[in-house]
């Protein structure tokens, strides 16, 4: 397994959804159920990160472009080297996406409480990103037949990246203004509160409150 997103990359992926309804509630109904989430605040730099400032395409570019207008006023039109090497700070793209609203409605920044229906859906089991490794062992326990599946490393694992989306979390978010930051805790206070994550101030920070984790200060 390459890709754990991507169909072509990854044989055991099917979209549930693209399938009939009546295949889709027998599933529910008789499959073993699982939905893995993430510290939201990870998420959101996470996403940043990979959709804004790797190699963005289609949706993100135009979010960038939108940016760059913004920012740039009548010197947008320009450059276009400077509107193709442009790439927003973490705190004009937080400002963004919540003034139009996509924190609300993209599915990579979205309150979890929402999208996945974590109160609406029989789910066997959740899993928490933070704590995968562990979980993984339970998940095989009940699912026996991925006991010879493999899955991908992280990117830090790989090497891909230098410092993992936890560390960049801390980071950018000190970079945010108190109101921005205030304002994106409130946005996912819900989930938050639902999931059990600690928040940037807590020592526990990106698990949940009550995991049993050893911190290293």
């Amino acid at each position: 397994m390459k890709n754990v997103h991507d169909v072509d990359y990854n044989p055991y992926l099917q979209n549930l959804y693209a399938t009939s309804e009546s295949f889709q509630k027998y599933a529910f109904e008789n499959y073993f159920v699982i939905t893995t989430v993430r510290n939201p605040f990870v998420r959101l730099v996470s996403g940043y990160r990979n959709k804004i400032l790797r190699q963005p395409i289609g949706y993100y570019m135009k979010i960038i472009q939108d940016i760059f207008k913004e920012e740039q006023g009548d010197a947008a039109t320009s450059s276009r080297s400077m509107r193709r090497n442009f790439r927003p700070s973490f705190q004009q793209f937080v400002e963004y996406i919540i003034r139009n609203e996509i924190i609300y409605s993209n599915f990579h920044f979205a309150p979890y409480s929402n999208p996945i229906g974590l109160c609406d859906v029989r789910y066997d089991m959740i899993l928490q990103l933070e704590t995968l490794e562990q979980q993984l062992e339970q998940l095989r326990q009940k699912v026996p037949s991925l006991l010879n599946v493999p899955f991908p490393a992280s990117r830090t694992e790989s090497n891909a990246d230098v410092f993992s989306s936890e560390e960049l979390t801390i980071l950018a978010f000190s970079n945010l203004t108190a109101s921005l930051r205030d304002r994106v805790y409130d946005i996912y206070k819900d989930e938050v509160n639902l999931l059990g994550y600690s928040v940037l101030d807590d020592p526990t920070f990106p698990f949940l409150k009550l995991a049993n984790v050893t911190v290293i200060n």
